[in-house]
């Protein structure tokens, strides 16, 4: 089976990459960049593959124009004065100071770090890691109390413990004993951003699984919870599915 694959819908072609998975059914994914790729069957021929994604050309070119409305990712930090960080969805510019005591808070549109004469960008980059962490879980803290609030008719009475770890390939996740993780590069994404992630892992208290029975949970406590998605995985730099 060859590795890509492209359909033309309307006047638009499509290009998309065939990704085998062990699955019944075939799965299409369209990531920030807008590239799109298809989880396939093992089973699958190369004209079932063209022709489901025709099938879902009108989603998938949907999928492209809403992601190229957002701004584009930035690249990973260098932490020199002037850079840009992201915090809460808004955009600020790093600015590495020199004193007697290595710090960092925010002050108007910049991130002030003070390093020590001796210091170089790995001590920036800790302050700077440090500072964002900090932030991650006191919003974290606040935010999972304040969503559990809006859901009181799901059935879930207490809050639930949860804890922070930097993930490669999820925003969040929902343990087996009921334990919320979410990934502190969030604290990067706008709060409603944050606030989507956190009723997904609260959902999942309920509904373990991501089925049809989950994401009707889901629709009902975040209507716009594919809009917020998309907001999500291009407001802030990772390159995730969620």
């Amino acid at each position: 089976m060859p590795a890509r694959g492209s359909v033309h819908y309307g006047t638009t072609r499509i290009d998309y990459s065939i990704r085998p998975a062990t699955r019944k059914t075939l799965a299409i994914h369209v990531f920030p960049d807008g590239t799109v790729v298809t989880d396939t069957p093992r089973t699958a021929t190369v004209d079932e593959i063209a022709a489901k994604v025709k099938s879902r050309g009108a989603w998938v070119l949907k999928q492209q124009r809403i992601f190229a409305a957002y701004p584009p990712a930035i690249p990973a930090r260098r932490y020199v004065s002037g850079e840009e960080v992201r915090y809460l969805g808004r955009q600020y510019r790093l600015k590495l100071l020199v004193g007697h005591e290595r710090s960092a808070k925010l002050k108007g549109a910049h991130l002030e770090v003070t390093l020590l004469a001796q210091d170089g960008a790995d001590v920036a980059k800790k302050l700077v890691d440090a500072w964002l962490r900090d932030r991650a879980d006191a919003i974290f803290h606040s935010l999972v109390g304040s969503c559990l609030e809006r859901t009181s008719g799901m059935g879930v009475k207490t809050v639930p413990e949860w804890r922070m770890l930097r993930m490669r390939k999820r925003w969040g996740s929902c343990t087996n004993s009921g334990t919320i993780i979410l990934n502190p590069e969030l604290v990067a994404a706008p709060k409603d951003c944050i606030e989507y992630v956190i009723f997904h892992e609260l959902c999942h208290l309920r509904v373990r699984n991501h089925s049809a029975a989950f994401y009707r949970l889901l629709s009902r406590v975040v209507p716009k919870w594919e809009h917020l998605r998309m907001k999500l995985n291009r407001a802030v730099e990772l390159r995730l599915e969620y």
